[in-house]
């Protein structure tokens, strides 16, 4: 017979890698089973539709539904999000960490408690700052900031998994970034974890307080879909902010689970500069303002022709002429920490799929405005000769009064078109048990062997991108864990 695996780990994400990593290096017998393929990102036009379809989610256009719509954009494939995103790199702010201890109770997290996590993470991923010349579109935003007498800071980043071809001076500015797949799920795999991929679980096999392990389709190469069981003595369900509290309800489990999606809702514009900024070479502006944190973030969002022309429609037929000029524009946004209230639910008629929703509140409306005004008025002092917000019926902003008239006024609703890339607290934890899915170690209330351990365990928003916080939480609670369970 063969032994049971000491444990199913369901996702390979940020969460389930570190999750797999510390497990494997312990010498325990680890299984990772991932629904995506597990691919080369460099292998891929990075942004094509080959691409979207084989590592993004629904091919990137995850609904969000609610007062406004919001499309969500997360990876499924080996590695999970940290694939497909930009690779930034924040540390959860201090004050965060409080209101977390604070609201939720959460133990063990303050930042001399996750400070070795974060450095181990770090390591791994190669996290640092780009060489300098910085990108035209960065140097463009630097320069009006600076005109402006704001602060800025350029993000750390995880490098590039290959060179940029087009642009060597600048090439770790731009492209794909090394996710967990080839750095900490690589480790994890030398130490002997065991990886299915290509194999979706559809339910937890629950027995009382106790999980045996899960129920899962498996896609054989000659396109065979079996059923298979996979037991384990543990179970760390690691799935993402959606698809975690999708299979934690499916299977019964239901205690706060869902019930808390946040987000942070992110507002796009597309600047037009009088000279080539190099966008589509370099695609990513490397610095942020948090003259406005935690409220409200600005900085540069991905950018090549095919995201100018999604910019440009909401008002297509006075802006198409634009595509022209595509060399002298660079894309950039309004991120807003969040105030409103979401949830996920299984779906009642897609047996794999999650209905996710998130309101909207005042509060958001009002930072995405004031964020559009400051965000306008940064470019128009950087030189730009107009922006272009992703908002329906609203015209270019091409002076500093057409962009501060949005400190005062609101943004119609119904006119916004949003999308966000950072979902997370969906199943929170902490030691408030009227709050928390889980202890403050990812311990799901009620059973003794089932564990959350990815960005759904965030216990509110952290205003910044939510992997630094993933992956140094995670590490910590597989440290406990494994100190629980020698």
């Amino acid at each position: 017979m063969t032994p049971i695996p000491f444990a199913v780990i369901v996702g390979s994400g940020a969460g389930g890698a570190i999750t797999a990593h510390e497990l494997a290096a312990s010498g325990r017998d680890v299984v990772v089973v991932e629904e995506g393929d597990d691919l080369d990102a460099g292998a891929f036009d990075q942004h094509g539709p080959k691409m979207m379809g084989a590592m993004y989610r629904r091919r990137g256009m995850t609904p969000i539904v609610g007062r406004v719509p919001i499309g969500y954009v997360e990876g499924c494939c080996v590695g999970g999000s940290s694939e497909i995103n930009s690779g930034f790199w924040h540390r959860v702010p201090r004050e965060v960490l409080l209101s977390w201890k604070g609201r939720y109770e959460l133990d063990g997290a303050s930042p001399q408690e996750l400070e070795p996590h974060y450095e181990w993470a770090e390591a791994a991923l190669g996290v640092g700052l780009s060489k300098r010349p910085w990108p035209g579109s960065t140097a463009a935003l630097a320069r009006g900031i600076a005109a402006m007498g704001w602060s800025y800071q350029e993000v750390p980043r995880a490098p590039l998994t290959r060179p940029d071809p087009r642009d060597p001076a600048q090439g770790d500015a731009s492209g794909p970034t090394a996710g967990v797949r080839s750095t900490v799920l690589a480790r994890a795999r030398a130490a002997g974890a065991r990886l299915i991929s290509n194999c979706r679980v559809t339910h937890l096999l629950r027995r009382g307080a106790r999980v045996d392990g899960v129920l899962a389709r498996f896609s054989r190469a000659d396109g065979v879909v079996e059923l298979v069981r996979i037991l384990g003595e543990h179970v760390f369900v690691c799935c993402g902010p959606t698809e975690t509290p999708a299979l934690l309800r499916r299977s019964g489990v239901k205690l706060h689970i869902g019930d808390t999606l946040r987000v942070h809702p992110m507002l796009k514009v597309a600047a037009r500069f009088p000279e080539p900024v190099g966008g589509r070479v370099s695609p990513v502006p490397l610095i942020q303002i948090k003259e406005f944190w935690p409220e409200i973030s600005l900085g540069g969002a991905f950018f090549s022709t095919g995201h100018l022309a999604m910019l440009l429609s909401d008002n297509w037929l006075a802006n198409r002429d634009l595509m022209r000029h595509a060399d002298c524009m660079a894309s950039y946004y309004v991120a807003v920490k969040g105030t409103g209230a979401g949830m996920v639910r299984p779906s009642r008629v897609d047996p794999d799929g999650a209905n996710l929703r998130y309101d909207l509140s005042d509060i958001d409306i009002l930072h995405l405005s004031r964020g559009l005004a400051r965000l306008s008025e940064v470019l128009l002092a950087a030189g730009a000769i107009e922006v272009l917000p992703c908002v329906q019926g609203l015209p270019a902003i091409r002076s500093e009064v057409e962009a501060v008239r949005w400190l005062d006024e609101r943004l119609v609703p119904a006119s916004l078109s949003l999308g966000t890339v950072h979902a997370f607290s969906s199943c929170p934890i902490g030691e408030r048990e009227d709050r928390c899915a889980a202890n403050s170690f990812g311990k799901v209330r009620g059973f003794e062997n089932l564990y959350i351990n990815d960005a759904s365990m965030l216990p509110d928003s952290p205003g910044v991108n939510p992997q630094g916080a993933v992956m140094a939480l995670a590490r910590r609670n597989v440290v406990r864990f494994l100190e629980e369970n020698p």
